[in-house]
């Protein structure tokens, strides 16, 4: 089943910064489909409020009743009570807890899966523009400060109603003294919004300078051929030193920052304390109030203070989470582009003809055009060869046609129809594609090959397997088909990789083949042998070759020769040959003489 990317969160287009509203809204197609634990879940989280004012509801009673008027009955009634409410705060905090942290995790995963989905079908020009190592933050780290700052998110709403329930009590006790307590809210609110205004700067700074790190530790581990070879070890170390410091010093400017908003609000709430405890004593000196509703009133100040210092620190990670969920989401808001869209008509076999009609493409305009104007027929069954020497423009002329980019004028048509009428889907699955630059993902050789076609049965495999030569050396694998080829399949040679990678084609069955270098690992022995699988392979098929080895296209049934974007000659081995130019002097240049 084929799981397109989803349309952009509501609210997110072109969206900027966003408010923790903003982000709940985006957020609402990940947790709508828990509505019912949610709604759980904040029902537990209002009994522990309630209980939280409870608590200090009961410090009146147990001063004025108990030590004041000795009162036998709720001596014995009020520690019961008290070990009741904390029974019931207790089971309700850890339903709510898990029940939350449930929700979470289940929204991280959908958000992950969504976000690689997003990424693997961008365009080409998207992954070659981002490095592999910001992408996998993104996916990673990012998702993961997320991931992180849920439970904070979750924490701040119960401490939110834990004060909620606190300022009932406080204006239930004495309404003049609660307004005195609550005026430091304003003097905090200036430098808590500032606090979070830069706590949200430097996350955004400090998951850049991530993707950075990331980038340099890619390129040393994948690139170790190269490091080795060249010595450059040190070089590496001292690059990821230095993208490590420059994530450092953003990090201890966020953690200054994080430092401080408890201090500030500790003292902000010290100034109030000082406050109440003048004014409320000198109303219990006066007769005007009891020293249980004043303690009563204390208790449930200092109880408010606390979840306020804490939804400070825990605002701070909220904000880091905001930063985070707008490099995911800026990435996911970005609609396709056209060549990954596709129309609605489906691609069926068999392929009986495809066209190049005046194509013309350029990767940045600004540039210039890379292909200039090229038209030709491919019917079924033929094959047409590519050459010219490199950066003329051959493999990107034949990547064109899986619509990896799209001409910036012309047309391709499969069929006689645009290729851009067809289902992105299955116009792919028409084309099989073996590149000089072998991928295997680090599985077993079995599931490498079923990239080609997952329904395909064992038989079906080492037939494909067979027709590349590939079977022999794979039995002679440790666990044969089922033997795990490493990184990019670095547990083979050059030879055995691209034989899996032909296999691989011969597996999908395709009507169309492209085979760009399919053949250059291969030692001439090799060759030969697997030329004839191709041989047979390319029958009744429409072929696209791209060589650089001469000898592996003399028996194209049409040759296009291209320089500088351009068709500079086409036609067959020895009508070039006769004609003596550029594709008579490349052939001299490989076999000197012996061109014919």
């Amino acid at each position: 089943m084929s799981r397109r990317p989803l349309e952009p969160p509501k609210g997110l287009r072109g969206a900027g910064d966003l408010s923790a509203w903003r982000l709940l809204r985006a957020l609402g197609r990940y947790f709508r489909p828990h509505w019912h634990r949610i709604a759980f879940s904040f029902a537990c989280m209002a009994v522990v409020g309630a209980s939280a004012g409870a608590t200090a509801w009961l410090v009146k009673p147990v001063l004025d009743d108990i030590f004041i008027h000795h009162d036998a009955f709720k001596l014995k009634v009020l520690p019961l009570a008290v070990l009741a409410l904390y029974a019931v705060k207790g089971v309700c905090r850890y339903l709510q807890s898990y029940t939350m942290r449930w929700v979470g995790e289940t929204v991280i995963l959908a958000m992950r899966d969504d976000m690689l989905t997003h990424l693997q079908y961008r365009e080409f020009a998207f992954h070659e523009k981002n490095p592999t190592g910001a992408l996998i933050a993104r996916v990673t780290s990012d998702v993961g400060l997320m991931q992180r700052a849920i439970p904070d998110l979750i924490q701040l709403l119960r401490q939110a109603v834990t004060a909620a329930g606190l300022v009932v009590v406080l204006f239930t006790r004495d309404p003049r003294l609660a307004a005195i307590a609550l005026v430091v809210a304003p003097l905090a609110a200036l430098p808590m919004k500032r606090i979070s205004h830069l706590v949200r700067r430097y996350t955004r700074k400090g998951q850049e300078r991530v993707g950075d790190l990331s980038n340099v530790l890619q390129e040393s581990f994948s690139g170790i051929e190269v490091v080795k070879s060249f010595g450059c070890e040190e070089r590496q170390i001292d690059r990821f030193h230095h993208e490590g410091e420059r994530l450092r010093r953003v990090s201890l400017k966020r953690a200054r920052l994080n430092e401080a908003t408890a201090p500030l609000l500790e003292f902000l709430g010290a100034v109030a304390a000082a406050a109440i405890i003048w004014y409320g004593g000198s109303r219990v000196l006066a007769g005007a109030s009891t020293p249980g509703e004043f303690f009563s009133f204390l208790t449930a100040l200092f109880m408010l203070y606390d979840p306020l210092k804490r939804a400070g620190k825990l605002n701070n990670s909220v904000q880091t989470a905001l930063a985070a969920a707008e490099r995911v989401f800026g990435v996911m808001a970005e609609p396709l582009p056209p060549c990954e869209r596709g129309g609605d008509v489906e691609l069926e076999p068999p392929v009986e003809e495809v066209e190049y009609d005046g194509v013309r493409f350029a990767y940045d305009p600004a540039k210039g055009e890379v292909i200039r104007g090229v038209s030709f027929r491919a019917r079924r069954g033929q094959v047409v060869a590519l050459v010219g020497a490199s950066g003329s423009g051959k493999s990107t002329l034949l990547k064109l046609l899986p619509r990896f980019y799209d001409p910036t004028a012309g047309a391709i048509r499969i069929n006689g129809r645009d290729i851009r009428e067809y289902q992105i889907e299955s116009l792919r699955r028409a084309i099989a594609v073996v590149t000089q630059n072998t991928f295997l993902f680090n599985d077993t050789v079995r599931q490498n090959l079923l990239v080609g076609r997952p329904t395909a049965t064992d038989e079906e495999v080492e037939a494909a397997a067979r027709a590349a030569h590939a079977h022999e050396f794979i039995q002679a694998l440790p666990q044969g088909y089922d033997t795990v080829v490493g990184e990019r399949g670095d547990l083979l040679s050059g030879g055995q990789k691209q034989r899996l990678a032909i296999a691989r084609a011969i597996l999908k069955d395709a009507p169309i083949l492209i085979l760009d270098e399919a053949t250059s690992a291969l030692d001439s022995e090799s060759e030969a042998e697997v030329q004839a699988a191709m041989e047979a392979l390319m029958a009744n098929r429409t072929t696209f070759v791209i060589a650089h080895r001469l000898s592996t296209v003399r028996h194209a049934d049409l040759i296009l020769v291209l320089r500088d974007g351009e068709v500079v000659e086409r036609g067959t081995h020895d009508e070039l040959l006769a004609r003596g130019g550029e594709y008579a002097r490349l052939c001299r240049l490989q076999f000197g003489g012996e061109a014919g």
